[in-house]
């Protein structure tokens, strides 16, 4: 079957009218752009069948998903601040019953460890900077274990023949059994997929939540 869309136009005018829910619209959409390109990106790499790209899949899926979560963190942000102002509020509580289940969903999980411990960590110290003592931690663990281990660098005439495998090592250490805890007899390609079913769910939430009340929101605005 192939997918379906509903599109419709809009009036920057009529939404910026709208004021600080004008404001908050746009930035979900740009939330929701960012993600679906990064959701994309991860559909893209898993099970890539492409010889000459197979040795950057695991790296790539872990990337996207670091991206994913990045994104939802930032977009969380916004659900509190919809949450914490009165005004927000009402919109959100006057939307349809899923809009409504997804935001409180939202909400709940904003307020758990999972969103700091994790989403915070990813997204502060490895996607949008690189923190040198999560990096280092990582390394010392890695060469502490094997001290012998080898990872290839690359230059290539294709982006994803640019490769520096110690960099991906590192970085995957960081992220999979740094951050998310997983043991070191755990198989890490089976870990990424449970990774990502449960970042699926989160993102299914979020745009349930800010394509409702973005949708609801607009009607009229052409």
């Amino acid at each position: 079957m192939r997918p379906t869309s509903t599109t419709r136009n809009v009036r920057l005018g009529a939404i910026a009218d709208k004021g600080k829910l004008g404001s908050v619209l746009i930035r979900l959409m740009m939330v929701m752009n960012d993600m679906s390109l990064a959701m994309d990106g991860l559909a893209r790499w898993s099970g890539n069948n492409e010889m000459n790209r197979q040795h950057r899949e695991v790296g790539a899926r872990i990337y996207f998903a670091r991206l994913q979560l990045s994104h939802l963190y930032e977009g969380l942000k916004i659900v509190k601040e919809i949450n914490d102002d009165a005004e927000l509020k009402n919109v959100a509580d006057a939307s349809g019953a899923f809009t409504r289940k997804c935001f409180a969903k939202l909400l709940a999980f904003r307020g758990s460890p999972e969103y700091e411990k994790i989403m915070g960590r990813i997204r502060n110290n490895l996607t949008f900077h690189y923190d040198p003592k999560t990096i280092f931690s990582a390394l010392e663990t890695l060469a502490g274990k094997n001290p012998d281990v080898r990872g290839s660098l690359t230059l290539g005439d294709e982006p994803a023949n640019w490769f520096c495998e110690p960099g991906d090592l590192v970085g995957d250490r960081a992220a999979v059994r740094e951050i998310f805890k997983v043991p070191d007899t755990a198989d890490v390609r089976e870990q990424v997929d449970k990774i990502v079913v449960r970042l699926h769910e989160i993102v299914q939430l979020f745009g349930g939540f800010a394509g409702g009340l973005i949708w609801e929101n607009t009607r009229g605005l052409s």
